[in-house]
């Protein structure tokens, strides 16, 4: 298939181009900024404190881009469905389109240099000026009414996607209005008022953009097979279901210490638990229909990665476990095996999930044969990711185990001054290599996004920079 310009053959494409170049900066971002957190835990560390990067500064920006990459890519694979089931876009809402654009960049140029500045509030996922979050907000809004003025509200008859798609975007606002509730006196002057809401909040914006990632895997996958009867089963629509539940739930992992009835942690484990079940069922089920379906050979890179985001919900789902039992969770929670679950879950699964997405909507921008899609390079460069992730995470389990048991017993603890030695070495080669994994991706992808743009956006782009 011979590559034509986006500018010169679908107009309607440039939405999913450019949602899909921010969707990939930040997760650029994310990825720059991880590794150089990383470097902070060896003797290189006076090396960055002397540029003036800290790990202060460089977790919120972490944390910040990473969330903005899994909402950014849902909304990219949202806009290449609204193109591909509706046609071209009308003028009114290449205006909302084009005014959302340019309000999350800002807000993404803003928050990166305020972060890096050293002016955060120290909130979780949410450490930026509340200046920016009206610019994300606003964004957010036009984009829910690109969405619904297409789509509709009616649900009735849809496939299970255009369901997670519809609870996902509204929900999203609720919430991150809900996140901001430590802006007013009443809940940021009462400690445990403010500790429960702040992860409520969080916990349901995870589960919003959880519902953009599982949606873009129902569809995508739909496509591949060329038959959307999946997205109508009754497997489908329980992880819907759970998967809302969750999202109102899940806060309990993080409250375990608040004065909270058992009851409380409980459902949040027993829901917990249903999700990654079901999601990890809908995983084998997708994996054994994309191997019969006759298009599949065309989408190798999607099938990659959607393979890897099956092993890797298996890995998260024991994880998780562990996490979720109280008794672990005592044993563990505070130490390096939470943000091994959190890291595993956000590229394992997510990253996964929108990288087989995105690299479908590449496939139908660029060409199935463009090398960037189907290149030798790209089908190196996935199975390393995995590779690097997995040392990457298991460097963090083993710290974390060891911490967590040593905490446990106490003065009678085995001696593990040597795991604390290596960690921080195996950690951050592993993560570099990792990075470099990504980044490559990334980075390839990106170019070719760009070059498909034309001269005529490119130009534009420029102006408005300037």
């Amino acid at each position: 298939m011979v590559r034509v310009p986006v500018s010169e053959a679908a107009a309607e494409s440039r939405t999913f181009i450019w949602a899909a170049l921010l969707a990939l900066g930040a997760c650029a971002v994310t990825i720059v900024s991880g590794t150089l957190a990383a470097v902070t835990y060896t003797d290189s560390e006076p090396w960055l404190r002397a540029a003036r990067l800290t790990l202060q500064q460089l977790r919120p920006v972490h944390e910040t881009f990473a969330f903005a990459w899994v909402f950014l890519g849902g909304v990219a694979i949202v806009y290449f469905y609204l193109h591909r089931a509706f046609g071209p876009p009308s003028a009114a809402m290449q205006r909302r389109t084009v005014w959302q654009i340019v309000l999350w960049t800002v807000a993404g140029v803003g928050i990166l240099v305020t972060l890096l500045s050293g002016r955060f509030t120290g909130r979780e996922y949410l450490g930026y000026h509340p200046a920016f979050s009206i610019l994300i907000l606003t964004g957010w809004l036009l984009f829910a009414w690109n969405f619904f003025e297409q789509s509709g509200i009616s649900l009735a008859n849809r496939p299970a996607y255009i369901y997670m798609w519809s609870i996902a975007i509204p929900l999203f606002v609720i919430t991150y209005l809900e996140g901001h509730l430590y802006l007013f006196d009443v809940v940021s002057g009462r400690p445990v008022r403010d500790i429960a809401i702040q992860w409520k909040a969080n916990g349901t914006l995870v589960g919003s953009f959880n519902l953009l990632a599982y949606g873009s895997l129902m569809y995508v996958s739909g496509q591949i097979r060329g038959d959307e009867s999946y997205a109508h089963s009754r497997t489908a629509f329980a992880l819907l279901f759970v998967g809302v539940l969750n999202t109102f739930t899940n806060y309990g992992h993080h409250t375990y210490h608040l004065p909270q009835t058992a009851w409380i942690h409980w459902i949040s484990f027993v829901v917990s638990m249903l999700e990654t079940i079901i999601l990890a069922k809908v995983f084998l089920d997708l994996l054994i229909l994309l191997r019969t379906a006759s298009e599949a050979k065309a989408h190798r890179v999607s099938q990659w990665f959607i393979r890897s985001a099956t092993l890797w919900t298996f890995g998260m789902t024991a994880l998780a476990i562990a996490l979720a039992v109280p008794p672990l969770n005592a044993l563990i929670h505070g130490t390096h095996v939470v943000v091994a679950h959190s890291m595993g879950s956000m590229l394992g699964i997510d990253s996964m999930i929108l990288w087989a997405a995105l690299a479908y909507g590449l496939e139908a921008v660029l060409g199935s044969q463009h090398p960037v899609v189907r290149g030798r390079r790209v089908r190196l460069a996935v199975p390393l990711l995995n590779v690097c992730l997995l040392v990457f995470l298991l460097s963090y389990l083993a710290s974390g185990a060891a911490a967590g048991w040593a905490r446990y017993v106490g003065p009678s603890a085995p001696d593990f001054s040597w795991l604390v030695m290596v960690f921080p070495s195996v950690m951050v080669l592993s993560g570099i290599a990792l990075a470099t994994s990504v980044l490559w991706i990334v980075a390839q992808w990106m170019a070719a996004l760009w070059s498909a743009l034309g001269p005529t956006d490119r130009a534009a782009a420029a102006a408005t920079r300037v």
